[in-house]
């Protein structure tokens, strides 16, 4: 099948040809109005027709360009400086030595005592001492070295106001120091006021809510009496105290501590007129305080002071302190030393303590007991909680 071909020419050229051929003038039609899409002068045509885009707002972000700044055109250099080494001189290794008195002796409250020792290497930077008993400071002062040979030497009076276990402590600042303990007494031989404590010894432990039992010897006591009592906070404020009249000799007594007591460090005290005033006298011991549920709050105490003698056909009482014992139970007998005739039992009783640890019992020897040494034994619990108190004591006619 052929394909028709279909020739378009142009219209102008269709009416020269007319024209030419003497044709009939054909009207020309009417011009058509023809919408034209107007373009913009700097717009670019295309053979693509024009579509509608419906305007949409939008914030223009403008860019900006940071000004720029003289550090940012010329930037400066970092410059480290040099550290400057300025010379050090090595510290010393110091050590400090304490000479006079030696470990463990005992001086006397209120008279003349020289110490002496050396500091290693030698100087002349100035060491203190300082003698202390519990908060009482008995010593203190500040001693210059020999520069040549480092000795040093302090020839003072003690004060007289406390005896008791100390510290005596020498210390080139926080360089170097030494320690060692010492003990201040007060003389009896003197008409001064004379309190001393036998109990409790240093460590001892008091427990809360519990009985303290406290022994000692005194002579010419203030107005005739003294106090009693256990300190806590460094040994300066009182949580029990019991006062006791007394003209002089051998003593002994007790103070309940209260139940809520902090456990830690404490001082057992004694001493005779106005508290730090005048011419008081005390006599401190470092003793521990515990918790009443304390594992190591138990003890067992015979409160009998000095050598105790029984007499045949007597009563004789007997009394202390027992503290977390089993069953409250303190158990006593009295035996022939068996020296004298083997353990045969004399007497024997049990006394129970109280809520406080208090106990007594009247311990009575038959008439017809033998006269002369003897043993006495004081006991509580058995087996892991046994505690035993062995006394040797004489039997009188």
């Amino acid at each position: 099948m052929k394909k028709k071909k279909i020739l378009f020419l142009p219209f102008g050229l269709i009416w020269l040809l007319l024209a030419a051929c003497g044709a009939t003038a054909t009207p020309t039609p009417p011009p058509t109005e023809t919408a034209v899409s107007q373009i913009s002068p700097t717009g670019t045509a295309t053979d693509e027709p024009a579509t509608a885009v419906p305007a949409t707002a939008t914030t223009e972000i403008i860019p900006t360009e940071p000004e720029p700044t003289g550090e940012a055109l010329f930037p400066t250099p970092v410059v480290t400086p040099t550290p400057t080494i300025t010379p050090t001189v090595a510290i010393p290794d110091y050590t400090v030595t304490i000479v006079d008195p030696a470990p463990a002796t005992t001086l006397l409250a209120g008279r003349e005592v020289t110490f002496r020792g050396e500091v290693q290497p030698p100087t002349t930077d100035p060491i203190s001492l300082t003698l202390t008993i519990g908060s009482f400071t008995a010593v203190s002062a500040q001693i210059t070295p020999d520069g040549s040979s480092g000795s040093w030497e302090l020839t003072t009076t003690l004060a007289e106001a406390a005896s008791g276990p100390g510290f005596l402590r020498v210390a080139l600042g926080e360089l170097a120091q030494a320690e060692q303990p010492v003990s201040l007494a007060f003389d009896s031989a003197t008409d001064q006021p004379y309190i001393s404590l036998s109990r409790p010894v240093e460590g001892e432990t008091a427990v809360a809510g519990q009985a303290f039992l406290m022994q000692g010897d005194s002579n010419n006591l203030i107005n005739g009496a003294f106090t009693i009592g256990v300190l806590i906070d460094d040994c300066t404020n009182f949580i029990a105290a019991q006062k006791i009249s007394l003209a002089g000799g051998s003593w002994y007594g007790f103070v309940i501590l209260p139940q809520n007591v902090d456990p830690g460090l404490a001082c057992a005290a004694a001493y005779t007129g106005e508290y730090g005033e005048g011419d008081w006298r005390q006599a401190l011991v470092p003793i521990q305080l515990l918790a009443a549920d304390d594992a190591q709050a138990t003890s067992l105490q015979l409160g009998n002071a000095g050598d105790l003698s029984f007499t045949v056909g007597n009563v004789t009482n007997l009394f202390g302190v027992a503290i977390n014992v089993p069953d409250q139970a303190v158990h006593i007998m009295l035996v022939l030393d068996s020296a004298s005739g083997g353990s045969e039992p004399i007497t024997s009783g049990t006394a129970f303590a109280d809520q406080f640890g208090l106990w007594s019992i009247d311990l009575e020897l038959p008439d017809d007991v033998p006269s002369g040494p003897a043993l006495l034994t004081i006991s509580s619990g058995a087996d892991d909680s046994y505690q035993e108190i062995r006394l040797p004591v004489n039997i009188a006619p």
